[in-house]
């Protein structure tokens, strides 16, 4: 089964995406044609930038939504996609910056000088040293309150 094969609308809403941690097979399919549908859709805009501007403003919302979901104390299944996509990497953001989105938290819009600070952290999971990000800048890491 290729992604060309996918209707994504006839999919049950209790197919498996993640499962152990891990993306099922059906799970990379459905993100690789979720993914080529919405660059499809930008590159027919009638302008492609605003078209991807407004996918950087509405991803990290519904995410954000789908997280405040949860009930328990487990990880979120798009945490738990999300981590799997990326491996073990750290994912802490820059302090003052919302967690799972990294919007700022003070509400204010991102520059162009500003958008890359809501890179998360790259390290690997138990780094002893400042945060990283994949543009290769530190970050102090934040205090713990005891």
């Amino acid at each position: 089964m290729t992604t060309t094969d996918i209707d994504l609308d006839a999919i049950p809403p209790d197919t498996l995406v993640v499962q152990n941690g891990q993306i099922t097979p059906i799970g990379k399919l459905i993100i690789a044609k979720t993914a080529k549908e919405l660059a499809a859709l930008c590159q027919q805009a009638d302008d492609p930038q605003a078209a991807l501007e407004v996918l950087r403003e509405i991803i990290p919302k519904h995410m954000a939504e789908i997280a405040t979901r949860r009930t328990t104390a487990e990880p979120s299944p798009l945490r738990t996609a999300l981590t799997s996509l990326v491996g073990s990497e750290c994912l802490e953001r820059r302090p003052g910056r919302d967690p799972l989105a990294g919007d700022r938290i003070d509400g204010q819009p991102d520059t162009d000088h500003t958008f890359a600070d809501r890179l998360p952290c790259t390290q690997r999971h138990s780094h002893n040293n400042d945060h990283r990000d994949a543009l290769g800048r530190t970050w102090q890491r934040a205090e713990v309150s005891a």
